[in-house]
């Protein structure tokens, strides 16, 4: 085989590669149904409650957003997210984790109760807020094996 077509099949499979792979910024695709979150390894199915943590130039995907913090409030002093992705409970959008609002009192995926939306609303908390909720709450303790 000449030089001339190896270039070419390796040009064509090399953008297929990178068209299959996540993006390099922004929400990235989640296999519905199939991806596990990162944090309990519950299928991802409920798109209404999914969150993204874009760290060290990789994806990783949740199906709560209370798994998603709690995921990474336990990474290494030091390891810090470039970018932070939630869904919108009421438009399934993807939104910027850090500017949303987060309703108590939901039915999530992993019961940690809190649903994503874009714009602020009576009795929901801001992103800070979110956070210090999802750190007060009582961590189940481990229990040893029988």
């Amino acid at each position: 085989m000449s030089a001339r077509p190896v270039a070419l099949l390796t040009l064509v499979l090399g953008t297929f590669l990178l068209a299959c792979g996540d993006p390099a910024q922004g929400p990235a695709r989640i296999a519905w149904g199939r991806a596990a979150c990162e944090h309990c390894q519950m299928v991802i199915s409920d798109k209404r409650f999914a969150a993204q943590i874009r760290l060290g130039g990789r994806v990783h995907r949740f199906d709560d957003p209370g798994c998603a913090f709690t995921w990474l409030d336990g990474l290494p002093d030091g390891e810090a997210p470039t970018e932070l992705w939630v869904m919108d409970e009421d438009r399934q959008e993807w939104i910027d984790a850090r500017t949303a609002s987060y309703r108590p009192g939901q039915r999530t995926p992993m019961a940690y109760g809190f649903g994503a939306v874009a714009k602020p609303e009576e009795g929901a908390l801001d992103f800070d807020a979110f956070r210090a909720a999802l750190r007060a709450r009582e961590r189940p303790v481990a229990r040893p094996r029988p």
